[in-house]
């Protein structure tokens, strides 16, 4: 079974999604104004890779959220039950 860790990291790659096609924005878009690649970027978003808390930071500043906001959103898309341990 995952991780609550786990889960959160899927919640939050699911969120950036959101959040990118509430702007009408692309994943390059994304990468080139966090100024990484196309490829860094994917690897956070399939979650083979954690985000970095700086591109954390810079992908809420990005989209005018304070971290706290993009990962508050990103937790209630965690099931409930999810959320014990």
């Amino acid at each position: 079974m995952s991780t609550y860790g786990e889960k959160l990291e899927l919640a939050l790659a699911k969120q950036i999604r959101i959040e990118l096609a509430e702007r009408d924005m692309e994943q390059k878009d994304l990468a080139d104004a966090l100024g990484i690649g196309r490829s860094s970027l994917n690897r956070y978003m399939q979650n083979h890779q954690s985000f970095p808390m700086p591109v954390f930071f810079r992908i809420a500043e990005v989209f005018g959220l304070s971290p706290r906001v993009l990962m508050q959103r990103a937790e209630a898309r965690v099931q409930p039950e999810d959320q014990t341990a």
